[in-house]
């Protein structure tokens, strides 16, 4: 199985505005029949791509599919919402699952917003067994007290 390496994109400086965008990391974790990925830093459209082609090189590499940890990620846009649902939708095509494992407030809300969080498959990281399924678990567990509307639990 091969699975893509560490990999760390470097920090960008904004050309206007002078400020540092701290890099993007992505470590990987083969297991015997899913790959965890471990995102930290931002996701933006400068760095998206990158990312796609290393989570779509780590689903291909797997026998059932993709576990994504985006606790460590500061920032994400429509870029990383748009990488996720394509690579859930390879997935699907591959006849793999793919699962999002922890999230970040930052993810948690922009899942929240778009209404996108139910596309997804949510699995408990700490019970990943041998088989890579875990037990489904709530967008609570992530993020608690995270705002939702009036009458909406």
């Amino acid at each position: 199985m091969h699975t893509p390496p560490l990999r760390f994109s470097a920090p960008t400086t904004d050309r206007v505005s002078g400020t540092t965008t701290p890099p993007l990391a992505v470590v990987f974790e083969p297991g015997p029949r899913r790959v965890l990925a471990q995102v930290h830093g931002e996701i933006d459209m400068d760095n998206a791509q990158e990312l796609r082609r290393d989570l779509t090189a780590a689903l291909d590499s797997s026998a059932c599919g993709l576990d994504i940890d985006l606790s460590g990620v500061t920032f994400c846009d429509c870029a990383a919402l748009h990488v996720l649902l394509r690579l859930n939708q390879q997935a699907l095509s591959a006849g793999k699952t793919l699962a999002l494992t922890a999230l970040s407030l930052r993810t948690a809300r922009l899942l929240q917003i778009t209404q996108t969080r139910p596309v997804f498959t949510m699995r408990d990281r700490s019970s990943r067994d041998a088989a890579g399924a875990g037990a489904p678990t709530t967008l609570d567990d992530w993020a608690p007290g995270l705002y939702r509307p009036p009458g909406r639990k």
